[in-house]
């Protein structure tokens, strides 16, 4: 090192009174706030705050006669979409029960194919539809808006008999 670039990483008192050991400090902090600023961004292009990879969530019954794919993140007031798959069922309907503090949470947006029947109760929709119009399978979309931020688990059963359990997590 030279005496000038010495110089360059003392103390000093003149013109204006500098500490260098404090400046360091403050350039050290600089850089850990940019790593943080940066790694923020990028988790949120990724989907950490709502729509992307680190949202995307799928959700399958035991037996693999249901599935579900969801939003693990979402934002306020902000549509979400879940697709309900079920493989060919045996008899004249089948029938999606969703339930969980999500019903009194989200407002329903979109709903297709429309079913055939709907009933609701205080935390649970129950949709029924023909199984004979669906012998290859049935995929149901279901379109939704978030009305209050918060940690939401729900549950999707098929014909009472199986079910898939997951969470979504609503950012303000």
């Amino acid at each position: 090192m030279d005496s000038n670039s010495q110089d360059e990483e003392r103390s000093r008192h003149y013109p204006i009174q500098e500490h260098m050991f404090w400046q360091r400090v403050e350039w050290r902090i600089q850089h850990i706030g940019y790593f943080f600023l940066f790694t923020i961004v990028i988790l949120g292009a990724c989907g950490l705050f709502s729509k992307g990879i680190l949202s995307k969530g799928v959700a399958t019954s035991k037996e693999g006669a249901l599935q579900v794919q969801y939003e693990r993140f979402g934002l306020l007031d902000s549509d979400m979409v879940m697709t309900v798959r079920v493989k060919p069922q045996h008899g004249d309907r089948f029938t999606l029960s969703i339930s969980g503090e999500e019903m009194e949470n989200f407002q329903i947006q979109s709903l297709q194919p429309q079913p055939l029947q709907a009933t609701s109760t205080k935390n649970s929709l129950e949709l029924s539809w023909a199984s004979p119009r669906f012998r290859d399978g049935a995929t149901v979309w279901i379109g939704a808006q978030a009305q209050n931020p918060g940690r939401f688990p729900v549950t999707i059963t098929l014909d009472n008999a199986t079910s898939v359990h997951f969470t979504q997590w609503i950012y303000p």
